[in-house]
């Protein structure tokens, strides 16, 4: 790679979680590192920079020395000219298959590694039939679902396959998780991504949404202490003795770590499945027809104008408070099955996890992406656990992430278990 004025550029910086990322690094990057701010408005970046070099006046990144690059995400020389000029791109520009597929190919035509937080996972597999092979040959590195969606469920599969094959000795052939507990905000440009994918993607998310309420979204067969892969989505989990019910990321975390565990070679015909813990079956049943009346609200752009227009939902830019953000928590258990063997994996974090954990979780990425590449990268277009895996998942448990793995069940190391209802 010739020299490049950048070791970091986050691209989308005015954004909600794009401002939050400039900061993130500002005082999280190790000293040295180049980090370049860019969007399309170059007054409403100026704004952001100001904002943030008030707000934090000793940031061992100076964010007034912070670089500006202007470039409209659908013009292919724009991108080309920006991602030439740094190391790694972090994008936060959604929705990305209308804003991200121009800036993905110029990154792989530039060699710039690149790390972002889409979960539009037909997206990712789209550019990775597209562009991969070229992406492999120019030792290009394009790891998508770097946020919420899909780090906890991706990372936390690779180390329980990892786990199975170095203490078990088999192959790893399904995980359940389950979010046993969370508090979190929304953004505008989530649900503008939201309404983006139930627009285009219609089709395939409803086929994803039928096999999980069904319970047909993974081939039957039997597991260790008689249980099965295949699950209605409202069950009683004998394990954790409560019922569940449908989780909206259940259908991208599944396909993502499905995609990982044919990748890296899990276990024959590796599978996974997510819901989310509930007081009650009714409460289990009510949450699941919440999510599939949200998504029918979310798909008619006229029933979606309304919402914006009775602010239900956050508007493109908008977001949670950082007071709330702070008061937010997740923890996913994971429940592991072997030819013989059940074992379990935690996963945890103790702030907003659609926010402050994702910001923290593409932060590292681009860091990861940066400063830590060795043999063990591979290069393509992947999720995270495949072209980065070992290398984040130590940088996250280092930032304070829990990413545990046991014979028992394991309660969360945060303060947020305590908060699990």
């Amino acid at each position: 790679m010739t020299t490049r004025n950048y070791d970091i550029l986050v691209w989308g910086a005015t954004g909600f979680t794009g401002s939050r990322l400039v900061e993130y690094l500002a005082l999280n990057a190790p000293a040295g590192t180049r980090v370049a701010i860019g969007g399309r408005n170059r007054s409403k970046i100026e704004a952001v920079r100001a904002k943030l070099a008030a707000k934090h006046p000793m940031a061992p990144i100076s964010l007034e020395s912070m670089d500006i690059l202007i470039g409209d995400s659908q013009n292919a020389q724009d991108m080309h000219a920006i991602a030439s000029q740094t190391r790694v791109v972090a994008s936060t520009v959604g929705p990305y298959s209308i804003y991200g597929e121009q800036l993905v190919r110029a990154c792989v035509e530039e060699v710039t590694d690149y790390c972002d937080i889409t979960a539009e996972v037909p997206w990712v597999h789209d550019m990775n039939r597209e562009l991969n092979d070229q992406a492999v040959r120019n030792n290009v590195h394009i790891v998508s679902m770097c946020g919420f969606d899909c780090i906890p469920a991706d990372l936390g599969c690779l180390m329980l396959a990892q786990y199975s094959r170095e203490h078990i000795q088999q192959p790893l052939l399904h995980v359940k998780g389950s979010i046993v507990g969370i508090r979190g905000g929304v953004s505008g440009g989530t649900m503008a991504t939201l309404g983006n994918q139930l627009g285009i993607e219609a089709h395939r998310w409803w086929k994803g949404v039928k096999a999980q309420m069904s319970g047909s979204s993974t081939p039957q067969s039997q597991l260790p202490n008689g249980k099965e892969t295949n699950r209605a989505v409202v069950h009683y989990d004998q394990t954790l003795g409560r019922w569940q019910g449908f989780w909206v990321m259940s259908i991208i975390n599944s396909m993502a770590t499905k995609w990982a565990g044919r990748e890296l070679n899990y276990g024959p015909g590796f599978s996974y499945a997510e819901t989310m813990t509930a007081r009650n079956v009714f409460m289990a049943i009510a949450q699941t027809l919440g999510f599939v009346y949200l998504a029918a609200l979310m798909f008619f752009s006229a029933t979606r104008n309304l919402l914006y227009m009775l602010r239900a939902i956050p508007r493109p830019g908008e977001g949670p408070s950082d007071k709330f953000m702070k008061s937010g928590f997740f923890s996913l258990h994971l429940e592991a099955f072997s030819k013989t063997e059940v074992f379990y994996g935690k996963v945890s974090g103790s702030s907003d996890p659609g926010y402050s954990e994702t910001i923290k979780y593409l932060g590292e990425s681009a860091l990861c992406l940066a400063f830590d590449r060795d043999e063990s990268f591979r290069p393509g277009i992947y999720p995270p656990s495949v072209a980065i895996g070992n290398k984040l998942l130590d940088r996250l448990r280092n930032r304070g992430c829990q990413f545990d793995v046991a014979r028992k069940i394991i309660p969360a190391s945060h303060d947020s278990a305590k908060k699990v209802q």
